[in-house]
């Protein structure tokens, strides 16, 4: 339908009579001018009985349009000078060519995402690929945009206008929430600084382009992969660092899979062995006895690289206040956070903590 409403758009510009295009009830579902649309004519019932592709009123000119072997629309001009004949045959050709290019690029778009969703066997691919005028020998890397439900079919739209060139990257929709952006990948190819850039240029170019236009998305960034076949692997990685990300970064909006770090490694635990690690480090659930004051500057230590002066500073306390609350912590978990072992095994205590309170709460599966 959008196909349709885009080319009488295109056709206000060339022709100065109202037209449009009607459903065979005589229902307009676009036209030239807006005001028709949505309007009914009872004529359109005389023009699919008549044997005719054309009919004529004394102000009107009609043209039936056929879809494969069925009259699916009627298009109509203003007029009905000889002329308008003529421009009636032109627009339906234009309307039909829209449209075939559309189901193309429909047919393609799932065939897309069926080799995402590993729906398409490998040895086909690269025949079918053919088909589309895919190049499975360029190298490609799959991005994961997920969004709010009211803010999905937008950001799908700003993305596709970002992405007007096919040869640069694909886009479709997975569902409502959720946009793929498949990149053409090979400005990549080189060293790892390089492909760093590379990467780390696309995400940011994305989300800066949505939330310019109001929309807050989170992005997660696939693995580089050489073959078109093997996109499969990056979107299955760039939805794994989008859930790594959620769970443990909490205000990042680019998570990357070739940087999740500890996160990592955490995620592929078994819930039973991380419980028993936080029993271990935190005994009888020591955790729970730190107040919030506390855990803010527990933070504050960590992000200033266990720089005491650089936390009171951020925290505007006194550097006494920083050595009680650290005493604190000491005196309930048994960690000193200003030896290095004690600060690494009570970050780790806590990424596994907030690992198991995100298994025990969350709904959201994300992996599809």
């Amino acid at each position: 339908m959008e196909e349709i409403k885009k080319c009488m758009r295109q056709t206000k510009t060339i022709i100065s009579q109202t037209v449009g295009v009607m459903d065979t009830t005589g229902y307009v579902i676009a036209s030239t001018d807006p005001e028709n649309e949505g309007a009914t004519d009872p004529s359109a019932r005389a023009v699919m009985m008549s044997e005719d592709i054309f009919s004529s009123t004394a102000e009107k000119t009609y043209m039936k349009i056929a879809v494969g072997d069925q009259f699916k629309y009627i298009v109509y001009i203003d007029s009905d000078e000889p002329q308008a004949r003529v421009y009636l045959g032109l627009i339906a050709e234009w309307i039909k060519t829209a449209m075939k290019e559309r189901g193309t690029d429909a047919e393609k778009e799932l065939f897309t995402k069926n080799v995402l969703l590993e729906n398409e066997l490998q040895g086909e691919i690269p025949i079918k690929a053919r088909e589309y005028k895919i190049n499975c020998n360029i190298a490609r890397l799959v991005m994961v945009v997920r969004t709010s439900r009211e803010d999905g079919a937008e950001a799908l739209e700003i993305l596709q206008n970002f992405y007007t060139d096919s040869e640069a990257a694909s886009v479709l929709a997975m569902d409502e929430t959720t946009a793929i952006v498949v990149l053409n990948a090979e400005e990549a190819i080189g060293s790892e600084e390089e492909r760093d850039s590379f990467i780390e240029n696309c995400a940011n170019s994305v989300l800066d382009c949505l939330n310019g236009e109001g929309c807050t998305a989170f992005i997660g960034v696939g693995s580089y992969v050489n073959l078109f076949q093997n996109i499969s692997k990056s979107y299955r990685d760039a939805m794994l660092a989008l859930r790594v990300g959620k769970i443990f970064e909490k205000n990042c909006y680019i998570s990357r899979y070739d940087k999740l770090g500890l996160g990592r490694l955490i995620y592929q635990l078994p819930a039973t062995l991380c419980q028993m690690f936080i029993d271990e480090v935190f005994p009888n659930e020591a955790y729970k006895t730190l107040d919030d004051d506390t855990i803010t500057t527990i933070e504050s230590f960590f992000a200033n690289n266990l720089n005491g002066s650089e936390t009171s500073r951020e925290l505007y306390v006194h550097r006494n206040t920083l050595v009680y609350r650290l005493d604190k912590v000491k005196k309930n978990t048994g960690l000193d956070l200003r030896s290095f072992d004690d600060a690494v095994l009570f970050k780790m205590a806590s990424m596994v903590r907030t690992y198991l309170e995100y298994l025990e709460t969350s709904k959201d599966n994300m992996i599809r």
